[in-house]
């Protein structure tokens, strides 16, 4: 009776890990609303697409699009870094991203969703969603791999995302096993607004 009794306090004590690690998990990936701590949350959107979105684009050098695309697809697999993305299923039926185009200097296309852990101040239904879009490119010029990514709140009237979307791009991109060279804005989304300047006396 005295194992089974330290049986039962290590199964406890590594479930209680187990659950901080999971809320650690779960703040690390959202953006509260309130001081931005995180530098990957002070990039908020004042409704750049009509709704709050971000337009991320990212070079690699070194690396081909297949290589680009495997790399993404496991670091976003069975829920990602946080466990809240999920992989989508494409117009014409493959998963997470189409197969190689090989259109011109186009490659791959994939799309995943991703919920934000606390539930939504104004959606009953549950929490938030993005839906992230990337295209995967060459520019056979410079021969670089180059990975455009969209995300975009999934619901009406997100004048400002509390700089969620360029998070959730920014952990995906972090996850995957390369780092790009470069990343760049388009479109002037999910831009760091600069503080106006102290009143004149």
């Amino acid at each position: 009776l005295q194992f089974l009794y330290f049986i039962g306090l290590v199964y406890l004590s590594k479930m209680r890990t187990l659950a901080l690690v999971l809320l650690s998990c779960g703040v690390a990936s959202a953006c509260n609303g309130g001081p931005p701590t995180d530098p990957d949350c002070q990039n908020i959107d004042l409704g750049s697409c009509g709704t709050a979105c971000c337009k991320m684009l990212f070079t690699y050098p070194n690396n081909t699009a297949t290589q680009v695309k495997d790399s993404l697809f496991a670091a976003l697999s069975n829920g990602g870094p946080d466990g809240r993305y999920a992989w989508q299923t494409e117009a014409d039926g493959s998963y997470a991203f189409s197969p190689d185009f090989n259109y011109e200097s186009f490659h791959y296309l994939g799309q995943v969703y991703h919920t934000t852990p606390m539930p939504g101040q104004y959606v009953q239904s549950g929490p938030y969603r993005d839906t992230v879009n990337f295209v995967i490119f060459t520019e056979p010029s410079r021969n670089v791999t180059t990975l455009r990514a969209f995300s975009i709140s999934d619901i009406n009237g997100a004048l400002g995302d509390n700089g969620m979307n360029y998070k959730t791009i920014m952990l995906a991109i972090k996850a995957a096993n390369i780092a790009p060279a470069t990343s760049a804005h388009e479109d002037k989304s999910c831009q760091i607004v600069p503080p106006p300047p102290p009143p004149a006396h």
